[in-house]
């Protein structure tokens, strides 16, 4: 019986990019169509920041800000926190949660982002890592 005890066993590997001075409308569209809640912002294709829908939420529509003309630069969330994909679940749970962050990019050993982790994602992962051990104990 596997359990998962590294971030790299419960990354989500579907990412969206995009660059700097993309609107948010345009950012709007391919987060829909990639079925994601948060873009990776890069300057000349370099991870620089994020933002989440809760940044578009707050940055611009609550401020009553024109999505065709707010760039992701206005309104990302930055510096982009990272997490290496060899670090133990409990360590990526500890980041995530004593630093209320919902989500943290994962980079390979030559730190290019090969995915993210939730905080949801990962107490999910915590607590079936906690119940297969349990049955596994039990089973003794």
């Amino acid at each position: 019986m596997q359990i998962p005890l590294d971030v790299k066993n419960i990354i989500d590997e579907k990412l969206v990019k995009l660059e700097l001075t993309t609107t948010v409308t345009e950012a709007m569209k391919s987060m829909h169509e990639e079925q994601v809640w948060s873009v990776i912002v890069t300057i000349n294709g370099e991870p620089h920041g994020v933002v989440t829908e809760r940044d578009l939420l707050r940055r611009c529509f609550r401020e009553k800000k024109d999505p065709d003309f707010v760039t992701l630069g206005e309104i990302m969330s930055y510096p982009l926190i990272t997490i290496d994909n060899d670090l133990p679940i409990g360590s990526a749970l500890n980041l995530l949660m004593t630093d209320g962050i919902r989500r943290v990019y994962v980079t390979d050993n030559n730190g290019i982002i090969i995915g993210r982790i939730t905080q949801t994602g990962t107490l999910e992962a915590t607590l079936n890592a906690i119940l297969k051990m349990q049955q596994t104990f039990s089973q003794i």
